[in-house]
């Protein structure tokens, strides 16, 4: 049974004879009679009553019409699927991140791109850096958000913007008074950073962010839950602005008074990757850093 005797069969249905529909179709009335012909003997039924006035379905016709219309708009939608994944249009992005995309600029960068690809399924997989890499190389995720303090091999970095750290601690700590520290402001303190067995790539850019001598209390532990340890007067920790944005109940979030306290984050991606839908997603990203005058010059 061919696909295209199946059309012509349709085309002949809507539009009531042989010659009407060969017209619409630029295909002779041989041809269309031959491939309906060719269906008839398939099915082993008769499709049509032929008269000089036109055709007219048979009684068992009927139910075979539906369902070949049903069959021949399900191939459309496959057919629009694959054109969409092909131009970048539909389908999946796999997001990797090191921490929530809270607030802005991110929030507003991710809403540019949801607003141009709503047909685009964005699945995001927070994890921490050892993990984003690993999936990356092995692209189970296609795209990652991560900060630059540590250049990774076999992936393409490129910075995408930067924003200021901000100190969180308790609310009822003495410089939960102050509406800005210094980094001096912080010794003594108990700083909790994120940091697992087989990355300290945190520890390590919050020791050159910092500078030396800083007291860091290393936490196999996510940002929620260190927030919740500052909150409960265990000690203190850094934040990005955007996370101050999200309040979180028993913590001040104060700003650092230092040409050092911020991080620059890059679009991370597999020299690999060839699919439409990662070219589309880094240009989004880039624009969007463009418009909002955040992102580096070069870029």
């Amino acid at each position: 049974m061919q696909l295209t005797g199946l059309k012509y069969f349709v085309a002949v249905a809507e539009h009531g004879s042989f010659s009407a529909a060969g017209e619409w179709l630029g295909v002779s009335v041989s041809t269309l009679t031959r491939s309906v012909t060719t269906l008839e003997e398939d099915l082993g039924l008769s499709l049509f009553e032929r008269s000089k006035q036109g055709v007219a379905l048979t009684p068992a016709a009927g139910p075979v019409l539906t369902e070949t219309r049903r069959m021949l708009a399900s191939l459309q939608t496959v057919t629009d699927v694959a054109a969409g994944v092909a131009r970048g249009t539909a389908g999946e992005l796999r997001l990797g991140v090191r921490s929530p995309p809270l607030g802005e600029p991110l929030r507003d960068m991710l809403a540019h791109w949801r607003e141009g690809h709503s047909a685009v399924r964005l699945v995001v997989h927070e994890l921490p850096d050892l993990e984003l890499f690993s999936e990356l190389v092995a692209r189970r995720i296609d795209v990652a958000l991560i900060p630059s303090y540590a250049p990774w091999p076999r992936i393409v970095m490129e910075p995408l913007y930067s924003e200021r750290m901000v100190a969180a601690v308790p609310q009822d700590h003495p410089l939960a008074q102050r509406t800005s520290l210094r980094w001096s402001d912080l010794l003594g303190e108990n700083i909790y950073v994120q940091d697992w067995a087989q990355s300290h790539a945190m520890r390590e850019f919050y020791a050159r962010m910092m500078g030396p001598g800083m007291p860091l209390n290393p936490v196999p532990a996510g940002k929620q839950t260190i927030f919740s340890l500052v909150a409960a007067g265990f000690g203190v920790t850094l934040a990005q602005q955007s996370q101050a944005e999200v309040s979180f109940p028993g913590v001040a979030f104060r700003a650092i008074d230092e040409p050092s306290a911020q991080v620059e984050f890059s679009l991370a991606w597999s020299p690999h990757s060839e699919c439409s839908i990662i070219g589309r997603f880094l240009y989004s990203m880039r624009s969007s850093a463009r418009s909002k005058g955040v992102a580096p010059r070069d870029i």
